[in-house]
């Protein structure tokens, strides 16, 4: 497809840029990207409009390498954090909540089980699937985001500061799958661990108790992390495994 110009930047990431243009947010990958992996995208997200998770609908253009999305008028919630408003985190652990309550029952999310190891490096995968396998016998799985932070979460625009009821809606699902919850937080453990240390103490004070009261372990949760450190390495540098 070809744009006529009007098209404005509003966001960018190393694989893909999103245009706002007439109405809608358009996805427009690399050329490199595989198409396979944009396809798979799109079930994902048809998977979480099915478990009542994202109300944002994609449509396929004429090329294969765009998607067309329901363009969403808000702010990530990374702005209200750097504001320092002090809810923030609480709408981080609403987002935590609501996902893991979606009913996982006929939702074409693979298992992390599945998928992990194609990933990796036979090394790295020696060490991650024993604790998925661990961990799925110990806990009941369910559906997680494993991509949760403060850049893929929305907010409406315009509001001043975040409420109690605020609303939000929760972006990019390509990295969901089924799991015990536990490596969804560790997961965010991991990725705050990198880009804000100061971002990963609040974490730490005022999320990860939703966690523990599920009665998750020390041990449980320093081995999803151990196993989200590796996950997120292979993310960092996708070429292929030899």
């Amino acid at each position: 497809m070809i744009f006529d110009g009007s098209q404005v930047l509003i966001g960018k990431g190393a694989q893909a840029d999103v245009f706002s243009y007439h109405g809608y947010a358009y996805k427009v990958y690399r050329p490199s990207y595989p198409s396979e992996w944009i396809a798979f995208e799109k079930r994902q997200q048809r998977a979480v409009n099915q478990a009542g998770l994202s109300s944002i609908r994609y449509y396929d253009t004429d090329d294969d390498h765009i998607i067309r999305m329901d363009l969403i008028d808000g702010e990530v919630l990374e702005t209200y954090a750097i504001r320092r408003d002090p809810l923030s985190f609480d709408i981080l652990t609403r987002a935590f909540a609501r996902v893991h309550a979606a009913a996982p029952e006929g939702i074409g999310i693979p298992p992390l089980s599945l998928t992990a190891g194609m990933e990796l490096c036979e090394d790295d995968r020696a060490v991650v699937l024993p604790v998925i396998e661990r961990l799925s016998g110990k806990m009941k799985p369910c559906i997680c985001h494993l991509d949760m932070h403060l850049q893929n979460i929305m907010l409406p625009r315009g509001i001043s500061s975040i409420g109690r009821e605020t609303e939000f809606t929760i972006i990019d699902w390509m990295n969901a799958r089924l799991a015990p919850a536990v490596f969804d937080y560790a997961k965010t453990y991991v990725l705050f661990d990198e880009f804000s240390k100061e971002a990963l103490a609040i974490y730490k004070n005022q999320v990860l108790h939703q966690m523990w009261k599920q009665g998750v372990t020390e041990e449980d949760f320093s081995d999803a992390v151990k196993a989200c450190l590796l996950i997120r390495k292979r993310e960092r540098n996708p070429d292929p495994v030899v």
